[in-house]
């Protein structure tokens, strides 16, 4: 956790003064939150506390088999996900933790979990045996791998079902009611348009992941393309926790070698 701490701290103290210096507008800070995001995630990479890679085309991930860095990074994340929404009024005005009530939530969630995981789950059987997709893992890990997964990920469902994609629904209700008053009668405003937006955002973040700190590729932009519009999908209908249990479930299995 040092280790990790020393790598990412310059950046932190500079995206820090930044926010203090120049006061950026709530648009401009959202793009600050993710490079944030980005410098949080990358520095993962070289510091090697986490693997992932591609065997014929089908993409796989393990993490740290150090349970504390795990736990430790899981409540960093939680914790920073509960400053920035507590810190940022303006942009947290229309953040929806959970719509409806909690059971369709919940199923929703689940059910977005297991369709991000049903083609990896058939692929991996069909084409990647376990050892060319990280081997076992400990079942000592497990637990820490299932806080690193659900609270690591609530940050980045905050950002990108929260903060990006309540921006993209604001853009396409000002879009489609402006041409429902060309027209002169009242506009819908659907959900999936936003939702699918919002899991493209999510693979471009991925780019430079994919193809300048790794040399994954395709495949990992392929797995954040699907996994992005059905989190998208999920968060749009019924909120950030639900899609968060989209993402980290979807994490916690893939990388927990359970598949």
């Amino acid at each position: 956790m040092s280790a990790y701490l020393v790598r990412v701290l310059p950046g932190l103290a500079l995206v820090g003064a930044v926010l203090v210096l120049a006061r950026p507008n709530a648009a401009a800070r959202v793009a600050l939150y993710l490079l944030v995001f980005v410098l949080l995630r990358d520095a993962l990479t070289p510091l090697g506390l986490w693997s992932f890679g591609a065997y014929r085309g089908v993409f796989w991930i393990r993490l740290s088999d150090d349970p504390w860095f795990l736990v430790l990074f899981g409540i960093s994340a939680a914790a920073l996900t509960g400053g920035l929404s507590f810190a940022d009024a303006e942009n947290r005005t229309d953040i929806a933790w959970f719509r409806g009530s909690t059971v369709p939530a919940v199923s929703a969630g689940l059910a977005g979990f297991v369709a991000v995981v049903l083609p990896f789950i058939a692929l991996y059987r069909l084409l990647v045996p376990l050892e060319m997709r990280g081997g076992a893992v400990a079942a000592r890990l497990l637990p820490a791998i299932l806080v690193f997964a659900m609270l690591g990920n609530l940050l980045e469902e905050l950002l990108f079902r929260g903060y990006v994609l309540e921006g993209l629904k604001r853009r396409h209700a000002e879009r489609t009611g402006d041409r429902a008053a060309r027209r002169g009668t009242a506009g819908r405003v659907g959900w999936i348009t936003p939702g699918v937006q919002s899991g493209l955002v999510f693979a471009l973040c991925h780019v430079f992941l994919a193809t300048t700190v790794s040399s994954v590729g395709v495949p990992l932009l392929l797995f954040t393309l699907w996994e992005g519009i059905i989190a998208g999908l999920v968060g749009e209908r019924y909120g950030v926790l639900s899609a968060t249990i989209t993402h980290g479930g979807a994490i916690f299995l893939l990388s927990s070698g359970l598949v």
